[in-house]
């Protein structure tokens, strides 16, 4: 089997963990939640979401990106047991400084976040905290061990205990006057059911994992930490500043712009319910990612790795340009995610798909400080950007609104692309077809501002036609841009 047609199978099967059981609860959230709450729950969804932006940066933090090092150090044989035992009783002490923080600080923590008395949310996420980095070292263990369809179905099944057990305490429970179920509380704001449910599944799931992944022993080598420090180290650095860049509009909504704390709160949310249209994409950068990983450690001593690379890299842009287009030519359709009270941020969308379009090259391109363990520079490019994220929200914000989150994510992007492109040319050179993906890439910028014009200047079954034939046309465009390679990947047999 080739590689490239093997790397196309993995996908697939994250691709089935990762984008199914995200869009499983995303649909949940945007959809039910947006509509449950409606305008008046603004604030609530706000806080809602300003909390999940936070646990996108701590479950770096804390996490360390030790996955990672279990990919670098636990990708041959011989090393694997080591590799794993130090690295998981790493996180496992992490996780208890974590329920160590949230139950002595609380409090305090809550009112810095601008949310005092509400305490209990943060121990809540502590717990949620700790098994989910825990959980994700197993992850990387299965992910390492290519058990993608095992990967897939903890995913789904997660996703689908999550949404079940939501939905019944949002639309059931809380009808509920009599029963067995009397002994639990009940509580005012709707999202703190969502909070213990997905602590409770995240237990759950965490206590699956570890009986399903077994072999691990409570010790840790002093050789091997000496060597995964200095590695990971800049790598948190990454995780932290790219997870600011991508999640932390919600925040800088909230803090920067100009209203009351409570306006900036609604304000935020009706920001991050467009965000998470675009956010389906994302979901496919996510289980590309998953796959892309491993696999470029696992192939980075092939005689032909560099222009595999940059085989996937010219691969991702043309597919990941038709899940772009697809959502904004039928934005009318995936705008009914969203209650109507959230949609007045629709705008935002082309601008944060084409930036998480510019996301993906850089993951791909970026591969070179890793391979070459040379991941400071990583963190300087993603300092950068973080910097530059930050300082165009600040600047604009105040005369452009929250749009300036979204036009900042995609400028960021831009500049962190070139940067990790020129420095590893120089340091860690790999050939990419830059002249088919700059192609592809103005192509797909074109057809998103004409896909965007047609959403707000026509209407009806003339809307439907016109960007079905656009969408036809692109799609023409990526089969014969790659037309050798696509007959490969869908043939039987391998060339």
């Amino acid at each position: 089997m080739s590689s490239i047609k093997k790397f196309a199978g993995q996908a697939i099967f994250y691709g089935l963990g990762s984008i199914i059981s995200k869009v499983i609860w995303l649909l949940l959230i945007t959809v039910y939640l947006t509509r449950l709450l409606g305008e008046d729950g603004q604030i609530e969804y706000g806080i809602y979401t300003a909390l999940y932006s936070y646990m996108t940066v701590l479950i770096v933090l804390f996490s360390m990106k030790l996955d990672t090092a279990l990919f670098r150090y636990g990708n041959i044989k011989e090393r694997f047991q080591e590799s794993y035992n130090t690295i998981a009783t790493i996180v496992l002490l992490s996780a208890i400084l974590v329920l160590f923080i949230v139950f002595i600080f609380g409090d305090q923590i809550a009112v810095l976040i601008q949310f005092p008395g509400e305490g209990r949310y943060v121990r809540w996420f502590g717990f949620i905290l700790a098994f989910d980095i825990l959980s994700l070292i197993a992850f990387a263990k299965l992910r390492l061990e290519n058990k993608a369809k095992q990967f897939a179905l903890f995913k789904i099944g997660n996703a689908l205990l999550l949404s079940l057990l939501s939905i019944f305490f949002l639309a059931i429970y809380p009808r509920l006057s009599t029963g067995i179920l009397n002994w639990l509380p009940k509580f005012d704001a709707v999202i703190d059911y969502l909070f213990l449910v997905n602590l409770f599944v995240s237990g759950f799931f965490l206590c699956i994992l570890l009986l399903y992944t077994k072999g691990f022993k409570f010790k840790i080598s002093t050789q091997l930490v000496k060597k995964i420090f200095p590695y990971i180290l800049p790598l948190v650095i990454v995780g932290i500043a790219n997870n600011f860049i991508q999640y932390f509009g919600v925040p800088l909504i909230q803090f920067l712009e100009s209203g009351s704390v409570e306006e900036n709160i609604e304000t935020s949310g009706v920001y991050e319910a467009s965000r998470k249209i675009a956010g389906f994409f994302a979901l496919f950068i996510g289980a590309f990612n998953y796959a892309a990983e491993p696999f470029f450690f696992n192939n980075s001593t092939e005689k032909d790795k560099e222009k595999l690379y940059g085989k996937i890299c010219n691969l991702y842009v043309l597919v990941g340009g038709a899940f772009c287009l697809g959502l904004v030519l039928y934005l009318d359709i995936a705008k009914l995610a969203v209650d109507a009270a959230y949609r007045e941020s629709l705008f935002i969308v082309p601008i944060l798909l084409m930036a998480y379009l510019i996301l993906g090259i850089y993951h791909n391109i970026s591969i070179w400080y890793k391979l070459s363990d040379k991941t400071l520079y990583g963190a300087y490019i993603s300092l950068i950007g973080a910097l530059v994220m930050f300082g165009i929200t600040f600047k604009y914000i105040g005369v452009i609104g929250y749009g300036a989150c979204a036009w900042a994510t995609l400028t960021t992007y831009i500049i962190m692309v070139v940067l990790a492109y020129v420095l590893g040319q120089k340091k860690y050179p790999i050939k990419y077809p830059v002249g088919k993906i700059t192609t592809s890439l103005v192509i797909i910028t074109l057809l998103l501002y004409v896909a965007y014009y047609n959403y707000s200047n026509l209407s009806g079954i003339m809307m439907y036609a016109v960007n079905t034939v656009i969408f036809l046309i692109y799609l023409t465009y990526v089969y014969v841009m790659e037309k050798e390679e696509w007959h490969k990947m869908l043939s039987r047999r391998s060339s």
